[in-house]
């Protein structure tokens, strides 16, 4: 598989900033897990050595919010001592071992609302790459 190394940043379409690689190039190899396929499928178009940006209705980024994602536990099913707040991304594990992150939405006395879904989903975004090297 190939391996790239890159600057990236990712942003809501009104420009807030959800991810970026910073100053230092992130290094990946396609396929790895690292990144959303639909990124991967950005990079796939992307040119070497040239700023490009790509504009992602939500259906070609992260999908649209599904509501069945959205899910009201009671406190009871989280750690005694676990701090709970908005906005929190907690990790849950299942019997078979599978890990899945959500973010606490609400907090209604014993009733804790965890969105499943990622955290772009529904949303347009703008992801702009800069290719620097492909081994």
């Amino acid at each position: 598989m190939a391996k790239y190394q890159l600057f990236y940043k990712l942003t809501h379409a009104n420009g807030a900033l959800a991810d970026e690689s910073g100053d230092i190039p992130f290094e990946f190899e396609m396929g790895d897990g690292q990144l959303d396929p639909c990124l991967e499928s950005c990079i796939k178009e992307a040119e070497v050595g040239k700023l490009q940006t790509f504009l992602l209705s939500s259906d070609e980024a992260f999908g649209q919010i599904h509501k069945e994602a959205i899910q009201v536990m009671n406190r009871s099913e989280f750690p005694a001592d676990m701090h709970i707040k908005i906005d929190t991304a907690v990790e849950f594990e299942t019997p078979t071992g599978e890990a899945f992150v959500g973010c606490i939405d609400k907090i209604d006395d014993n009733n804790i609302t965890v969105n499943f879904n990622h955290p772009l989903a529904g949303c347009d975004v703008s992801f702009q790459v800069e290719i620097l090297e492909i081994k």
